[in-house]
């Protein structure tokens, strides 16, 4: 996994528990800057390759949190360690990050962010009816407005089990919750996956829609990974119409953006 898309993936994570874990007050506290600028601070430091750096600072922002007895800023800063290491394949340090998030965030609206990421390492591992537990938890455990989120996770939970009609269920539940919610990236998540439900159902046109839709949405929102994502979604559509050229096309715009994508976080 490249660079650009690692940090495009932890950063829309990290803006998404950011507001979660301060919720929508106008103004942090200076105690609640310094933990989420530690936090972002490390993030860019992971993208850039320098893990020591960023490991230093998820520990300082750890140490800060945990000297203010602040269980939101102690969870965000686990589940920022937890996810690095996932990203970085250290799936058994992940599961142990994950678990102190877990303890950490039982009784508060940060649980539903740690029970997300516990999905996330079980899918890693390859793990889909406990990746599917640990999402379904998530979801019942969501106070806030990240229910697209959650369904999203479980409709491509469902989709990798091969169950094409719950996956598309959930996919257009999260759509709709999405879009009520504004949740534009997520919003083209869902429109990706069922683009490619109807692909796989030789619904060509309605799948076309779709990932032109989601295309449309990431090139607004800047998210270079997720329009390499659409790009490709789209070469996997030309390929299912034999219309290898096309696909050629698209693999090659996906593999432009990737190489030259400078990510925004736009989340």
């Amino acid at each position: 996994m490249n660079n650009a898309l690692v940090k495009t993936i932890l950063i829309l994570a990290a803006s998404a528990l950011l507001s979660g874990c301060f919720g929508s007050r106008v103004q942090l506290s200076e105690h609640e800057r310094k933990i989420s600028d530690l936090n972002e601070r490390a993030l860019g430091s992971a993208a850039k390759g320098y893990a020591t750096d960023a490991q230093e600072l998820l520990q300082e922002a750890l140490r800060l949190a945990s000297a203010q007895d602040d269980r939101n800023g102690v969870s965000l800063t686990l589940l920022n360690q937890s996810r690095l290491a996932r990203h970085n394949g250290k799936l058994q340090l992940a599961a142990q990050l994950v678990e102190l998030a877990l303890d950490n965030a039982g009784g508060t609206s940060q649980y539903a962010d740690a029970a997300q990421e516990k999905a996330l390492q079980e899918l890693a591992a390859n793990h889909l009816a406990e990746a599917g537990r640990w999402a379904r938890i998530s979801l019942t455990s969501e106070q806030g407005n990240l229910q697209g989120r959650r369904l999203n996770l479980l409709a491509r939970i469902a989709l990798m089990t091969g169950d094409k009609t719950e996956a598309a269920r959930l996919a257009e539940a999260a759509l709709a919750a999405n879009k009520r919610d504004g949740a534009e990236l997520e919003r083209a998540n869902s429109l990706r996956m069922l683009g490619l439900i109807k692909a796989q159902e030789r619904q060509f046109d309605k799948a076309e829609e779709l990932l032109q839709e989601a295309l449309k949405l990431d090139k607004q929102q800047e998210a270079s990974a997720k329009i390499a994502a659409d790009l490709e979604a789209l070469a996997e559509l030309a390929g299912l119409q034999g219309n290898k050229e096309l696909q050629q096309g698209y693999l090659q715009r996906a593999e432009t953006v990737r190489k030259y994508s400078k990510v925004i976080s736009k989340q």
